[in-house]
């Protein structure tokens, strides 16, 4: 190990101090010991360490209750505690576990057991750090890139509209935007996945044939490229109680991904029924239908980041939307059951 590691122990014996150190002492670790649980937890609230060596069996505060202190402690939860004790009855070891530890070595020790634990235990609150600095590294990435995308998209748009007034309709103009769109949908999906464990998503009454039609109304220039006509169907309506926000996200993944794998020159079908909406295209069977909904699920020669259909699948638990599937080799229908958020 190339880091030098910093192990705390904790037993009212100093016998088992001593001769934990000395088994230690070949390994390069720091060693602290002491037999005064309320002093190492205030030593180690100035300097925490790596690892900490707990007996169970103490006078004042026993290794349960200083377990217990750690784990209470933002600062200190998420150092690995193996606790140490001549108590090899299952109970205790189930109670080690479930307050917190992540070991349990039964005195008298056995050296290479208590080292390769240890060795063990470090190895993973190591590899637990790396992928929490991970995580941390993405979540700043993908904030990044929600930044950088929205401004030069909004430039992109504006000035093709500029254009088009000026110049006319144009072929290229309508694929120009339809681009924008497209990564207008992908930028949605990111900056949903980057921010949904941190707002707070307020409930509003949603007419649905509005808003399907204003859907429609967007995604009209991106099935023009691909000559798709779409028609909404308006064969009942109903309002729903439901963050608009969420399902633009339902909504517009179903649409976009409709687009994608239609054949050029079809019919986008949407029909809204009774507690219902259902989004038809005609493309390619989906061959793997028990996988679509799962992240970053592509099928073959599917372009894009495979997060659309998972975050539908999500969304949907969320309000308890049932979602049906049928595919075969004629069309593709995803189906929306509202029922349970219909408004009256």
């Amino acid at each position: 190990m190339d880091k030098k590691y910093t192990i705390l122990i904790i037993d009212d014996k100093a016998e088992n101090l001593k001769y934990l150190k000395e088994v230690l002492k070949e390994e390069k670790y720091k060693i602290k010991a002491t037999i005064d649980a309320q002093f190492a937890i205030d030593s180690i609230l100035e300097n925490p360490v790596d690892l900490i060596l707990l007996d169970i069996k103490m006078p004042v505060l026993n290794g349960f209750d200083v377990c217990k202190i750690i784990k209470q402690n933002d600062k200190l939860k998420d150092i690995p505690i193996i606790f140490i004790s001549a108590l090899d009855d299952v109970d205790i070891k189930v109670k080690a576990f479930e307050n917190g530890g992540v070991d349990y070595i039964t005195k008298p020790f056995e050296e290479r057991e208590v080292k390769a634990r240890i060795k063990t235990q470090l190895e993973l609150s190591t590899n637990k750090k790396t992928i929490s600095t991970l995580y941390k590294q993405q979540d700043f990435f993908l904030k990044k890139i929600i930044h950088e995308m929205n401004t030069p998209l909004g430039i992109i748009t504006l000035n093709v509209n500029s254009l088009e007034s000026n110049l006319g309709l144009k072929d290229e103009f309508e694929a120009i935007k339809a681009s924008c769109k497209s990564l207008s949908s992908i930028y949605e999906d990111i900056y949903y996945l980057s921010k949904k464990e941190k707002r707070i998503l307020a409930l509003e009454e949603i007419d649905m044939m509005l808003y399907l039609s204003k859907r429609v109304s967007f995604f009209d220039e991106l099935a023009t490229v691909k000559d798709i006509d779409i028609e909404l169907h308006l064969e009942d309506d109903f309002s729903i109680n439901m963050n608009k926000y969420e399902l633009e996200r339902v909504i517009d993944n179903t649409l976009s991904n409709a687009i994608k794998h239609s054949f050029n020159e079809t019919t986008i079908d949407i029909y809204l029924e009774k507690n219902r909406v259902r989004v038809q295209n005609y493309g390619h069977e989906i061959k793997s239908k028990d996988e679509i909904f799962k992240a970053f699920h592509q099928d073959d020669n599917e372009k894009g980041l495979g997060l659309g259909l998972s975050i539908i699948k999500e969304i949907c638990e969320k309000y308890n939307i049932k979602i049906e599937l049928e595919t075969n080799k004629k069309y593709t229908e995803f189906s929306y059951d509202f029922s349970h958020i219909i408004v009256g």
